[in-house]
């Protein structure tokens, strides 16, 4: 059973977190795999999470914070997260 495509804003605009492809995959190491997100959060804050995949290992990074995450700190931590996976 496959999931639906639903538009972006659509999905957003519901409260899920969308793609984000700023940063992703720049500079990564070949055997890796990067998966970036951003969204609503609780109390209005925003998340931006990724998965990033090296081998049998999995790293979950999660920045949240009330008004906006920043997005250069979080695309930093994921550069730096891969490096040490990778």
């Amino acid at each position: 059973m496959t999931a639906p495509m639903h538009d972006l804003a659509s999905v957003a605009a519901e409260g899920w977190s969308v793609a984000d492809r700023k940063g992703e995959e720049e500079g990564a190491p070949a055997h890796t795999e990067q998966k970036l997100y951003v969204g609503p959060g609780r109390h209005g804050a925003q998340v931006r999470h990724a998965y990033v995949l090296a081998g049998d290992c999995l790293a979950v990074i999660i920045h949240e914070r009330k008004g906006g995450a920043a997005a250069v700190p979080f695309h930093q931590s994921v550069a730096e997260q891969t490096a040490l996976l990778g």
